[in-house]
């Protein structure tokens, strides 16, 4: 497998991405394996992305593959914890973006926050996330019938 380390870059969610960011999130696939399957309103979303963007405590990336965002990570720290939420662009699926995307988000994230634990949650049938999360380094941590609890210790350098 070729690597996509040189072309491959994180840069900051804008609220010039809100239409992409809608578009994404109401993709069939990203409602079927989310834990709230609903679709969401464009009012919504711009008030949930404003919120996002403007908030401290949060980590919002596209991963962009040769200037073409192919996805998206979200880090929202919590006390002592990060949360840890992505999704890879519909057209990009099925390539092994994610777990490349969440090398390099963990990777970005030491210059930001260290010694921090980061945790994922996935649904038990969601078999491409649980790969992706496996292959950057996430080991599971809880599972149960309605979700996967993963576990990712960011060490500082």
């Amino acid at each position: 497998m070729c690597s996509f380390k040189n072309i491959f870059s994180l840069r900051k969610v804008t609220k010039n991405d809100e239409d992409l960011l809608f578009n994404w999130a109401n993709d069939s696939d990203t409602r079927k394996w989310s834990f709230n399957s609903l679709s969401i309103t464009l009012d919504e979303h711009k008030f949930w992305l404003n919120q996002k963007i403007t908030d401290e405590n949060i980590l919002f990336w596209i991963l962009e593959l040769s200037n073409t965002p192919v996805g998206l990570v979200r880090l929202e720290k919590k006390e002592n914890i990060i949360i840890l939420n992505y999704q890879i662009a519909p057209e990009f699926r099925g390539k092994g973006l994610a777990s490349k995307m969440l090398t390099i988000a963990m990777t970005e994230l030491n210059n930001y926050w260290k010694n921090i634990k980061v945790l994922a949650y996935t649904l038990p049938g969601n078999i491409a996330s649980i790969k992706s999360l496996t292959n950057a380094g996430f080991i599971l941590e809880s599972s149960s019938s309605e979700k996967m609890c993963y576990i990712f210790n960011a060490k500082s350098e």
